[in-house]
């Protein structure tokens, strides 16, 4: 994306690298079992919203990284206008689909939501902190890399909780990631 929307210019480390950890995270995923147990869905399904994900995750960092270059924003403006614009969808989307009124009255009603709620935005935006903050220090493509290396060690971890196994092309995956 950034190639299309700043005209950016990589190196070939920067390919090599990229294209080698992209390559292992691929053959990660599609070379184990991932699909779960009680699934209902299809993983082909899965794998497609997967790909959906990352395309407009590069969008956005893309995006994110060109108006820090071009406006000279803070990543608090930035936090800002994207949250409010997502409230915003958030509060349209509840209003025109007629679920504002149960949606509030859920809220107030489950005292333990609310406090989750609230727990897990604040979360999100000391994330959101963290995020920005790459984004504008470093560019895109490390945030990018950063963000696959942190999924393929989550995958790690839950295979090491819930005693999974790792296949051999997986090994390889993984390899190429971390080599």
């Amino acid at each position: 994306w950034s190639l299309a929307i700043s005209g950016k210019r990589y190196g070939l480390a920067d390919w090599v690298v990229s294209t080698l950890v992209t390559g292992g995270v691929t053959e990660f995923m599609l070379t184990g079992p991932t699909a779960s147990s009680n699934s209902m869905g299809s993983s082909v399904w899965g794998l497609l919203l997967l790909v959906g994900a990352i395309m407009m995750d590069g969008f956005t960092l893309s995006m994110q990284e060109k108006i820090f270059v071009e406006n000279k924003t803070t990543k608090y403006n930035q936090m800002m206008y994207v949250n409010g614009m997502a409230a915003l969808v958030a509060l349209c989307t509840l209003v025109l689909s007629g679920e504002l009124v149960p949606a509030l009255r859920f809220s107030f009603s489950h005292s333990n939501f609310l406090r989750d709620a609230i727990s897990l935005s604040a979360a999100f935006v000391g994330a959101q902190y963290f995020k920005y903050s790459l984004v504008k220090e470093f560019g895109a493509l490390v945030f990018a890399a950063s963000m696959n290396f942190r999924q393929v060690l989550s995958i790690l971890a839950s295979y090491v909780a819930y005693h999974h196994h790792l296949t051999a092309a997986q090994g390889v995956g993984l390899t190429a990631v971390f080599g």
